[in-house]
């Protein structure tokens, strides 16, 4: 009996995702995509023969091809009779996928991220709640991180893998499907899934994208005076001192998040919820060959090399930062300001985190903080527990269930 997988989205996850699960035997791909023309883009190359996946020497050089049975800008077409949907999309765009995708999914599917954001519960449940779907009817997952860095070459032909980390650790809803659920994944993505405790706060606040790509963004562009750049900065091999050491103090101020909850819960264990200097070479050890430090951990990963900061060309030449590219676009509001509300509620200082989203809402031209408080304008278009309406602790049903 064939089974049925929707990805949503058409970036570089999705092609990676789309032609992995197009490829196993038993399975059939569908792809809802429904930004612009990218449904039309992606089924022109699609055509052509199948997505092409396509890894690097460190992981043999193996080459998967597979091809998506149904690709749409409408949900109608590809949701229904689907036994899972990943979300493979930024986090930006949650909120809408999901609105459009709940009407169509299938009772007793599963609906989860490839790379989780804090709240992505909240943010299916809410979706689902208002197609008028209660909670028991479909089980949630979310991935600790994205399983690959990857890119896409052709648009619908082929994407390639620079590095696929050795695992990836899974959270789900209900707990007692966590072992279907781990199993699904892993063989969909070719990858272990193994479970972890925690939950869906343990799972968000392991999300090292949080940490790096706001750090690394403000270290390179905090005193940006406007002249446009000759060539892209690097990302990650270019990074500095400082960059690295903001990293630590993102990952500090989570980690003291981590050690109020477990001790207000002592049933919460948050093992999952790793130091960015810990967490490089679990990831990425194979790739990485200076381990001296943070900074070096960063510079000497193979799988990161060439990477540059997301710019776009200037009016009169040259180039100027993107800061509407996900790594601030995404990681601010559906990934640090979600931390930062937390740690609001727990009553974590966290200096490093408040400096670096003050910086990032004034390029971004939203409204977060207000004098240091978590209640501006642009709140609604976060995934921070007070857009939930959650403003203690003991509001949010995964806490609410230890107490």
């Amino acid at each position: 009996m064939t089974s049925r997988a929707c990805i949503v989205g058409a970036g570089n996850s999705a092609h990676v995702t789309a032609g992995l699960v197009a490829a196993l035997p038993g399975w059939t791909s569908h792809v809802f995509a429904p930004w612009g023309d990218e449904a039309e883009r992606l089924s022109a190359g699609v055509e052509q023969g199948g997505i092409e996946v396509c890894y690097g020497p460190d992981d043999d050089d193996l080459v998967v091809n597979g091809r998506p049975a149904r690709i749409s800008r409408d949900a109608a077409e590809v949701l229904p009779g689907c036994r899972v949907v990943i979300l493979c999309l930024p986090a930006l765009a949650y909120d809408a996928c999901m609105r459009a995708a709940a009407p169509y999914v299938d009772e007793g599917a599963w609906i989860g991220t490839i790379c989780a954001s804090n709240g992505v519960d909240w943010c299916v449940d809410a979706a689902m709640a208002e197609a008028g779907r209660p909670a028991d009817s479909y089980g949630v997952f979310a991935l600790q991180n994205l399983p690959w860095a990857c890119r896409i070459d052709s648009f619908g032909r082929t994407v390639s893998v620079l590095g696929a980390k050795p695992f990836m650790e899974l959270t789900a809803r209900p707990a007692g499907r966590l072992p279907e659920i781990s199993k699904l994944l892993q063989e969909l993505i070719r990858m272990p899934c193994p479970p972890v405790e925690g939950g869906f706060i343990g799972i968000g606040l392991s999300n090292l994208c949080q940490v790096i790509h706001p750090a690394v963004m403000y270290d390179n562009f905090h005193d940006w005076d406007g002249a446009p750049y000759g060539e892209a900065p690097l990302f990650y091999q270019g990074m500095s001192q400082a960059a690295a050491d903001d990293m630590a103090g993102l990952s500090d101020e989570i980690f003291a998040v981590r050690a109020d909850l477990e001790r207000r819960y002592p049933g919460l264990e948050l093992a999952a919820v790793h130091h960015i200097f810990d967490w490089t070479m679990r990831a990425y050890g194979k790739y990485i060959t200076d381990d001296t430090d943070l900074r070096s951990r960063f510079a000497s990963n193979q799988a990161y090399a060439g990477l540059t900061c997301p710019m776009l060309p200037a009016p009169g030449g040259g180039l100027v930062p993107d800061f509407n590219a996900r790594y601030l676009s995404e990681d601010i509001p559906y990934n640090l300001v979600a931390v930062l509300g937390l740690a609001r509620l727990c009553g974590v200082d966290t200096p490093t985190m408040t400096r670096i989203t003050s910086w990032a809402q004034g390029v971004l031209g939203q409204e977060y903080l207000v004098g240091g408080r978590l209640e501006g304008a642009d709140l609604a278009h976060t995934f921070a527990p007070q857009r939930f309406g959650f403003t203690s602790l003991e509001q949010i049903p995964e806490l609410a269930a230890l107490a």
